[in-house]
């Protein structure tokens, strides 16, 4: 995998250092964006642009020290939580110096580590992170400030009624910060855009949808700041423009058939892409030959399966009651309460699946509980309709044939 990435930031003033920051280490497949907000005199403004580039440092340093994790199948919760232990020693570093000079000190950050095909971001109070492919772009995090709803990017709308204000969570004000993570795939030519907070705001999703589709980077940056600008923004801005390529054509290609699956199953179907790429990215692809037990009936449960390609039939007792192919998906029950399978699951011919387990099913829904309503409230019809067709069949039994 190659990574190529971008970084600018401007000051709204000739004078003095920006409070927007970025970093990058394209070598670790590392970016970061931040910004700091000093409430003093003009005296301690500088402090802002020291405060944004000590955050990224030290989340940069931790990082660092956390090389052997570049491996093929990485461990993904040990590499969220490395992301999110640079970011907690950021905190404390932030809180130290707003003690030693006396002042608040907030500091928003977003960081994306780009390994083995995959891109792992942390958030932290109100820039913003964007997956760009294909010429689209899909926001993957939201403003954590008060009222949240009413500061998101709206079409069309005037940046001037997107003013910001204090956001909820921040590096500074506290020495540990509850930080947003999230994992997903990537393909060929995706692209990971991070922006300081001023800069969104002065910018519909439309206008970053036609920016993202120029063909270079330091494009896509220069027009980005140009259009806020033009907009009215006069704070200090920065972005980081991420680059990959040359992912293996399976990888490649398994990104978007973990989409695709995603996508086609009832349970998502209200999902949002930023949703279903959440969902992607707590999934593990497995295999299983023809004539094989996904599970047998009476197996601890574990998690759920999502057929990507392959025949799996559902068996009760020895007897087949169903036949599930592509876009089809099974063992939800174990995913609520059912210590035990009710159900065996054997593959009819080569099959892929996509596993997500318990504990990831619910981690994930405990960061979004929009996600977790959409799901839960699927999951619940789903269950429901099952139900009623069980109770209209004993109610109902099919009449026996008559006697020849």
């Amino acid at each position: 995998m190659q990574v190529a990435t971008h970084t600018v930031q401007h000051g709204a003033t000739a004078e003095g250092s920006p409070a927007a920051a970025a970093a990058h280490d394209d070598a670790l497949g590392w970016a970061g964006c931040a910004h700091a907000q000093v409430h003093a005199s003009l005296l301690d403004a500088e402090l802002a642009c020291a405060a944004s580039r000590l955050a990224l440092d030290t989340v940069l340093a931790h990082v660092r020290k956390h090389g052997d994790l570049r491996v093929d199948e990485p461990d993904r919760e040990r590499v969220l939580d490395v992301l999110r232990t640079g970011i907690n020693i950021a905190s404390r570093e932030i809180n130290a110096l707003s003690a030693r000079r006396n002042v608040q000190i907030q500091v928003t950050i977003d960081v994306v580590w780009a390994l083995a095909g995959e891109a792992f971001v942390a958030h932290v109070g109100d820039g913003r992170a964007y997956l760009l492919r294909k010429g689209l772009s899909h926001k993957l995090t939201q403003d954590h400030i008060l009222g949240d709803a009413l500061h998101e990017s709206l079409p069309g709308q005037s940046p001037r009624l997107r003013q910001r204000t204090a956001p909820a969570r921040s590096l500074g004000p506290e020495t540990t910060v509850e930080t947003e993570t999230m994992n997903l795939q990537l393909v060929d030519g995706d692209r990971m855009l991070l922006t300081s907070p001023y800069l969104h705001r002065g910018l519909d999703d439309f206008k970053i949808r036609e920016v993202a589709n120029d063909p270079l980077a330091d494009g896509v940056t220069a027009r980005l700041l140009g259009a806020a600008r033009d907009n009215g923004v006069d704070a200090d801005l920065a972005c980081v423009l991420m680059e990959v390529g040359d992912l293996e054509e399976s990888r490649s290609g398994a990104a978007q058939s973990r989409l695709s699956t995603l996508a086609r199953i009832p349970m998502f179907a209200y999902c949002t892409e930023r949703e279903l790429l959440a969902i992607a990215g707590v999934t593990r692809p497995v295999r299983f030959r023809s004539d094989s037990w996904v599970f047998r009936q009476g197996d601890p449960g574990s998690g759920l399966y999502l057929v990507v390609q392959g025949q799996v039939a559902i068996e009760i007792d020895g007897n087949d009651i169903a036949t599930l192919g592509p876009g089809a998906n099974f063992g939800e029950m174990s995913m609520l309460d059912q210590p035990e399978r009710s159900a065996g699951a054997r593959t009819l011919e080569d099959t892929e699946l996509l596993l997500i387990t318990r504990e990831a099913f619910f981690a994930m829904l405990k960061r979004d509980p929009t996600l977790a309503v959409k799901v839960l409230w699927n999951m619940l019809l789903r269950l429901s309709a099952s139900l009623r067709a069980t109770s209209e069949r004993l109610t109902n039994p099919p009449s026996e044939p008559p006697v020849q």
